[in-house]
């Protein structure tokens, strides 16, 4: 039988309730992850960081004395290696602190209740881009992922939510084959699922969903500019192909792109 590229992930839990520390220690552990210890200081967490060399560090969005984008931008600071998966667990949607998170260098914005096995793919699926050294990118290739990022955030699709990282993914694959676009189903959504360790179909509910949030919550005028005609048709909203095609080709217009 052929192993993964990585063998077991280690975990360090940066939580201040002890019974949910408990829970998602045993929680992950059941699922085969090795849980190197538990943190419920701000201060002392980047202490534990750099001590410990976890592979994922799950965090509270606030921990006493310091928060979790204060953490991360710490680790960042002292040079930190960059192949560690920074998490943070959030019990209410905060999309403010989501961003703050994503801007500080974390890899993701999780909310509880978590879907552990759901959780530890994506942890899995991180970990291997960044230790093919996928996690660098060059700077116009950041530019283009934190305009990707800032629009979609502008059109209410919260940093949270499943959905969101499928979108942009979809956006740049998009941006670098247009032929993506054609075969949304058929290409687009089992590239995604690969590279996400889930399923086609999850990708297409997740984005579905996505934008249902985003008309509920997003920016009118934002969302008018992009997608008025679809806005004012009998359907309400634009389907995921509709979403991401428009997206996308806003992008390659606002950033000049000739791809």
């Amino acid at each position: 039988m052929q192993k993964e590229s990585f063998e077991k992930m280690t975990l360090v839990l940066l939580q201040t309730d002890e019974e949910a520390a408990r829970v998602n220690r045993d929680r992950f552990t059941e699922l085969g992850m090795d849980v190197l210890g538990v943190c419920g200081s701000g201060p002392e967490a980047v202490k534990v960081i750099t001590e410990l060399q976890p592979d994922v560090v799950l965090m509270d969005s606030f921990l006493p004395g310091r928060s979790s984008d204060e953490i991360i931008k710490c680790l960042k600071e002292i040079g930190y290696r960059k192949n560690t998966v920074l998490a943070v667990l959030s019990s209410v949607p905060n999309d403010r602190l989501a961003q703050h998170v994503m801007d500080a260098g974390g890899d993701l914005f999780l909310l509880a209740p978590l879907d552990y096995q759901f959780v530890k793919d994506r942890f899995r699926a991180i970990l291997d881009q960044k230790r093919s050294g996928q996690e660098e990118p060059d700077s116009a290739r950041f530019e283009l992922e934190r305009y990707v990022a800032d629009l979609m955030h502008e059109v209410g699709v919260p940093a949270h939510i499943r959905g969101y990282d499928y979108i942009r993914d979809s956006i740049l694959l998009s941006l670098e084959n247009r032929n993506m676009l054609k075969a949304i189903t058929k290409e687009l959504y089992p590239t995604i699922a690969k590279n996400n360790r889930t399923t086609a179909s999850r990708v297409e509910r997740a984005i579905r969903q996505a934008i249902e949030v985003a008309w509920s919550r997003g920016d009118i005028d934002t969302l008018n500019s992009i997608f008025g005609f679809t806005v004012k048709s009998s359907k309400g909203k634009p389907t995921n192909g509709e979403f991401i095609s428009m997206l996308t080709e806003r992008v390659r217009l606002d950033r000049r792109l000739v791809c």
